[in-house]
């Protein structure tokens, strides 16, 4: 009956930690959703952006499309079978885990340069972004910045920023942003269910604010990710220390150590 309670106690108190986590999730998403559709300034005048998950933007943001500022592409994954391709590769490749990392800096697979000749892989550039196109896993509309020159898999889709207006940072968070409706819209029906297309991001609408919002929003959420990290972090590490106690206490209790 002892342990029954105490147990109990600790288990409710867990559980509440738990929730905490996933409520700092939910506001780290919107937040993001919030800075990058709607900007920094409360009293910008704002109008209609024609996107109905977007709502209202500033009125002084344009209004542009993926395609229209970045090359976008995806790319595949070579025979294994053929040792050509893979043995002694030097050349990063990068399959759809990696989105997983937020900001890529290292990859754990490599290609040798006739794969990317023979299997045309895409060359993808520092300060890319790399986006999940396939699967019912949560890395479907998942978006990370590639910091190293590498190539990628068909289950991932590559955005190569090409105009000057665009902060790739900024693009990085306004796909993160867009997470959910991408989710839905991928899930819609007919045959590409479950999937994101070249063609459907191309088509993504996208606010361009000027760069030095871009820049102050990209500084404004990067700030609040952090305080969000450290409050999940130190909420993991209670969780871990409640399961010790936890522990501790059922142990000493059957081995006679504390007195009921």
């Amino acid at each position: 009956s002892f342990l029954d309670q105490k147990t109990a106690e600790i288990d409710e108190a867990i559980a509440k930690k738990q929730r905490l986590i996933e409520l700092l999730k939910e506001q780290k998403a919107i937040l993001i959703n919030q800075a990058v559709t709607k900007g920094l300034n409360p009293e910008a005048p704002m109008r209609d952006s024609g996107v109905e998950w977007i709502g209202e933007v500033p009125e002084h943001w344009e209004m542009s499309r993926i395609g229209f500022v970045g090359c976008v592409g995806n790319g595949s994954t070579p025979n294994r079978s053929v040792l050509g391709y893979w043995e002694e590769g030097n050349i990063p490749w990068l399959n759809s885990s990696k989105v997983n990392d937020g900001v890529i800096t290292s990859a754990e697979q490599f290609v040798t340069k006739r794969a990317v000749r023979e299997c045309h892989l895409p060359t993808i550039q520092p300060g890319s972004i790399v986006v999940g196109i396939t699967g019912e896993g949560k890395t479907r509309g998942m978006a990370a910045l590639c910091n190293i020159k590498a190539t990628i898999n068909q289950h991932l889709a590559y955005i190569q920023v090409r105009d000057s207006r665009i902060i790739p940072r900024y693009l990085v968070l306004y796909l993160q942003g867009m997470y959910d409706w991408m989710r839905y819209d991928s899930s819609a029906n007919g045959s590409t269910k479950g999937a994101i297309t070249c063609g459907d991001i191309k088509k993504y609408k996208l606010p361009v604010p000027p760069l030095h919002e871009q820049d102050k929003i990209v500084h404004h959420i990067e700030a609040s990710e952090r305080s969000i990290r450290d409050l999940v972090s130190k909420t993991k590490e209670a969780i871990s220390q409640l399961n010790e106690l936890k522990l501790a206490l059922v142990s000493q209790a059957v081995t006679g150590k504390i007195k009921l």
